[in-house]
């Protein structure tokens, strides 16, 4: 997926609020924007959303000293999805179709954005999400795909929704235990993105392997991300690609056999996909 000309002012917004998470202080506001502003009447629009943003949050990081501005938010959010996996096993075992409710599931943590920003109601996006359909459905396609191969690469995105990503492989690994499912986590803080500290406080090391990208780019671009990362994606048989950043850098990579699970939380990203802002999507790469 290439930048628009609409990403610009979302990096902006993003930047803002980034920033502002961080200080309160103006004139390093207004100093850190206008070194954006400056660097950014200069780049191209011809690369990936997710690959564009970065940039942005290396100045934030580089100008303020602080690498992880969302340490508290990723860590309250991990504790909080925590308290929900109950009630997600009690609609498991009420399910009649397990993958498809474990789907389910792992769209909804996808609303964790805190780039994207905006209020939160993560209880609610799990109640709407369990009663509502995908935009785009393929799920019988994953189920064909998951009875025929043996290796799996799922790779994840943001603290917290990593919750729902471990309930849906276990019930990967529950109706397919011959299946090989590796998971992958940032290698340094980035966003809300998921590193290895979350995947060991919500139980996602004790699942399955769990690997790292080889940096903290957002999404997965290849040309960036490490050799063990890049060996396991060319490797696996099926992958799983969760949220927009990976959907951004991932979604031209034809002749991979490419799950993208997301909820279409842009309007690029929506027209991207034929689809609307909120609608939840389960798509084979074509």
């Amino acid at each position: 997926m290439k930048t628009k000309t609409d990403c610009i002012p979302c990096v902006f917004k993003q930047s803002l609020t980034t920033i502002r998470h961080i200080t309160n202080d103006e004139e390093i506001i207004e100093r850190v924007m206008k070194k954006i502003a400056e660097i950014y009447s200069k780049k191209s629009l011809q690369t990936t959303p997710a690959y564009f943003s970065q940039t942005a949050y290396e100045i934030i990081s580089n100008k303020t000293g602080v690498a992880d501005p969302f340490f508290d938010e990723k860590k309250k959010f991990n504790e909080l999805v925590l308290t929900m996996v109950p009630d997600c096993y009690k609609a498991l075992q009420k399910s009649n179709d397990p993958l498809t409710t474990g789907a389910h599931l792992a769209v909804a943590g996808n609303i964790i954005d805190l780039g994207i920003g905006g209020e939160l109601d993560i209880h609610g996006t799990l109640s709407s999400a369990l009663e509502t359909p995908f935009a785009i459905n393929h799920i019988e396609r994953l189920r064909a795909d998951l009875a025929e191969y043996s290796s799996l690469f799922y790779i994840g995105d943001n603290a917290g929704e990593i919750v729902f990503d471990r309930l849906f492989i276990e019930v990967l690994k529950k109706l397919y235990p011959n299946l090989e499912i590796t998971f992958s986590v940032k290698s340094k803080p980035i966003i809300n993105d998921a590193t290895m500290d979350d995947a060991i406080d919500v139980g996602m090391t004790k699942v399955c392997d769990v690997i790292e990208t080889g940096g903290n780019y957002i999404g997965a671009p290849l040309d960036k991300v490490g050799e063990k990362f890049l060996e396991k994606f060319n490797s696996s048989e099926i992958i799983i690609a969760k949220g927009h950043g990976n959907f951004e850098t991932l979604n031209e990579k034809i002749g991979k056999n490419i799950y993208f699970i997301l909820k279409a939380k842009c309007q690029m990203v929506a027209n991207e996909l034929g689809v609307s802002i909120g609608d939840s999507v389960l798509k084979q790469n074509d």
